[in-house]
């Protein structure tokens, strides 16, 4: 959930200064990554398997999942504990460049409501 700021008592000075500061500082990583890692424990195939008498189930098995449009999923299993780290990396990654561009937005309609310009020399 996005965070809100309380921009409303900021000066537009301050606003726009918040603003050209995310903006220098916002450099996008190379390696966002905009999914789901889900975490699942499964029963297997086999009848007499512990997994199918309440035993514990086979896992855990990390997938990631990306949702598309009309409703597609595609969904990768992640086989090791390096891919499990990077996929974890770089929703992290994405998750933080969605903060800064939420920030961003709230400003920018924060000036629009004060019939301020978006444009110009602040970017």
């Amino acid at each position: 959930m996005a965070k809100i700021y309380p921009l409303r008592r900021t000066s537009t000075l301050a606003l726009r200064q918040r603003k050209a500061h995310l903006l220098r500082a916002f450099k996008p990583p190379p390696h966002l990554l905009h999914a789901s890692l889900l975490e699942r424990f499964l029963t297997c195939g086999k009848a007499g398997c512990h997994c199918h008498a309440g035993g514990p189930k086979h896992g855990p098995f990390f997938y990631l999942n990306r949702c598309f449009p009309k409703g597609q999923l595609q969904s990768l299993l992640l086989k090791s504990p390096e891919q499990i780290a990077q996929a974890r990396h770089s929703l992290a990654a994405y998750a933080h460049a969605q903060e800064v561009l939420d920030e961003l937005s709230q400003i920018n309609y924060e000036l629009l409501r004060r019939g301020e310009p978006l444009g110009g020399t602040d970017a």
